[in-house]
């Protein structure tokens, strides 16, 4: 192979050469335009978007503050208006009925049950009053005192039962057999039976063994009222029940007493 044939070759290689770096270089500024041109629409749109997000607020604020309507406030407290006085029945010196061993007071499970459903009915939203909070000594009549001066919705007295022989949960209403205190008792008993029970003695009227009388709370509140029986502390498999179902217990009145304010349109 002579000069010139070596030297034509070697330069049809560096032409070559050339034209493929030209191609590449090509392809590589297309790419960034291409990159450049799509940030750019994608900042386009975004501020597009924006613009129309401040023109809506621009123009609901001008809305409310041009409307004749009052801002309505968003329905969260919609059930504080109702309130419901739970009564722990006893306390202090009366210590009310005990177990066989004089052990268990009636005063002490009345008062964990309303502490335990009151603070149910609070995270439903209802307002409660405990007549006591603590081991206290409170009046019948002063009982009633504070379920009527607080114009309550509903009043649910909390008890256990004693007996020879009784087993079970009942609920007392006055004789006169009012139709929204015989719900709310009602919806109780059902409460109590879902969660299970001994016995379902039901919903009873009057007084213990006088269908002419009536427990003191249940005749002198002015709203509608029951006094609950929450099994027979003279019973052990009562007790066991309550002991074990406590919170089941606490709940099913939360939820029975909801129902009913409910039902008797006292929800505001």
């Amino acid at each position: 192979m002579n000069r010139n044939s070596e030297n034509s070759g070697s330069n049809r290689g560096y032409i070559v050469l050339w034209d493929r770096v030209f191609i590449a270089a090509a392809i590589f500024l297309i790419i960034i335009i291409g990159v450049i041109s799509l940030i750019v629409f994608l900042a386009s749109g975004d501020s597009e978007s924006n613009n129309k997000n401040v023109e809506k607020q621009i123009i609901g604020s001008s809305f409310k503050n041009n409307s004749s309507e009052p801002e309505v406030e968003e329905d969260v407290d919609r059930t504080l208006n109702c309130t419901v006085v739970i009564d722990a029945g006893h306390g202090g010196e009366d210590g009310g009925c005990t177990d066989y061993y004089e052990t268990r007071l009636e005063k002490d499970d009345n008062l964990a049950m309303a502490l335990e459903v009151a603070d149910r009915l609070e995270e439903l939203g209802i307002d409660v009053i405990l007549t006591r909070n603590d081991d206290t000594f409170i009046g019948l009549q002063e009982r009633c005192d504070i379920a009527n001066e607080a114009n309550a919705d509903l009043f649910i007295s909390l008890h256990r039962n004693s007996a020879f022989d009784g087993s079970g949960v009942e609920i007392w209403v006055s004789n006169k057999e009012p139709a929204e205190d015989t719900l709310l008792a009602q919806n109780i008993m059902d409460a109590f039976a879902e969660v299970g029970v001994s016995n379902n003695r039901g919903v009873c009227y009057g007084y213990i063994g006088d269908q002419y009388s009536n427990y003191y709370v249940n005749s002198v509140t002015e709203m509608p009222s029951c006094l609950v029986e929450m099994g027979f502390i003279t019973e052990e498999i009562d007790n066991e029940l309550f002991d074990k179902n406590f919170y089941e217990y606490a709940d099913a009145i939360a939820q029975a007493i909801y129902k009913s304010a409910e039902e008797l349109n006292v929800l505001y």
